[in-house]
């Protein structure tokens, strides 16, 4: 049985396009609009570097197409019909209670982008590394996993930020005062008090695990990203460790702190197999509140350059390198409710989060 060879060269033509469109309008249309869908899915799914060299010849042809892309991949990528995950088998499971498996974020030798004064905090739930130059993070490490009920409502949230007494040169809550940046939670409100309470809950309103965030980006793709990790990966995926952090900008400071020219999230678990699976996103200070968050992927060994870290610094190197040269090309699976809730999430008020 023979198949008809698929007309290309009429499909890429202009004028068939044109002549189709008069003749079947409605149909046509169908196939056009199809047509971008796919198209603008697939461009999505290019690695971080592909997507900017475009973006540099095409900007606005690329504003497009990630508009279009990130939406359909949103849904795609929830059942895991599209992209890939960085992935690597160890040769044993890890304790997934216990950080110091994988080890806290070190500085790399020669990468000045990593400031040397690096003091280790330790707050329940959570780790931070604060610069005293800096007057900010660095770094900080938490854990997230599956709970039943909230150790403490997330929503009831303290009245105010403190200065931290362990944190040398620490800033004011007046430094922020009428600044035009939020202040941006490190190791976030949401999973830190749902799974360790009140007391720790009271803790990431210390300054020392704030930052200066754009409004935009605290309050769209930053807390996106928050949201899934605390309330939709777990479920999915069990324990999580996450890694957060800012990206210095030497030429920006409010009062003495450190203005950050973006932040990252570095996600790891370990599924049921045993497989160890990452992500990285970077994200600007200029990212607007409606960017979707999977539009930030990069790869993990980008991301040190960018920030003079190693991450994970206690797994093997064979695992290092394959986590850290795959860029995943999509976020974790969630299933249908769980794009559901995200998306709903997305639109509710922030002032009621």
């Amino acid at each position: 049985m023979r198949f008809a060879r698929f007309p290309f060269r009429r499909f890429l033509s202009p004028r068939w396009w044109m002549r189709s469109l008069l003749r079947r309008p409605f149909s046509s249309l169908g196939t056009i609009l199809l047509a971008l869908l796919v198209g603008s899915n697939w461009f999505v799914h290019r690695s971080h570097a592909q997507r900017e060299n475009f973006r540099v010849r095409n900007p606005r042809l690329s504003s497009f197409l990630q508009l279009w892309g990130n939406a359909t991949a949103d849904l795609t990528d929830a059942w895991g019909l599209t992209g890939h995950d960085a992935i690597s088998s160890p040769a044993r499971p890890l304790a997934t209670n216990s950080f110091q498996e994988v080890g806290f974020p070190t500085t790399q030798k020669g990468n000045r982008n990593a400031p040397q004064d690096l003091v280790t905090l330790h707050k329940k739930g959570f780790t931070i590394g604060y610069s005293p130059s800096l007057r900010r993070p660095v770094w900080v490490a938490y854990r997230s996993f599956p709970y039943q009920t909230a150790a403490t409502n997330p929503e009831n949230r303290p009245k105010g930020f403190r200065s931290d007494p362990d944190a040398p040169n620490c800033p004011r809550p007046s430094d922020y005062t009428r600044s035009g940046y939020d202040r941006g939670h490190m190791a976030p409100n949401l999973a830190i008090a749902s799974r360790f309470g009140q007391s720790a809950q009271e803790d990431t309103f210390l300054l020392s695990n704030i930052c200066p965030q754009r409004p935009g980006l605290n309050q769209g793709p930053w807390y996106e990203m928050e949201y899934r990790i605390a309330e939709i990966w777990p479920e999915c995926h069990g324990t999580i460790w996450v890694i957060v952090g800012a990206i210095p900008s030497p030429r920006k400071k409010l009062k003495g702190i450190d203005v950050p020219a973006g932040f990252y999230q570095v996600l790891l678990c370990q599924k049921q197999d045993g497989t160890l699976q990452a992500l990285a996103v970077s994200m600007p200070q200029t990212a607007s509140r409606h960017t979707y968050a999977r539009s930030f992927l990069i790869s993990i060994r980008e991301l040190e350059n960018r920030c003079g870290l190693n991450f994970f610094p206690n797994l093997p190197v064979k695992i290092q390198q394959d986590l850290e040269t795959t860029e995943a090309t999509r976020l974790w699976r969630t299933g249908f409710s769980g794009i559901f809730r995200v998306i709903s999430e997305r639109y509710r008020s922030y002032s009621h989060r």
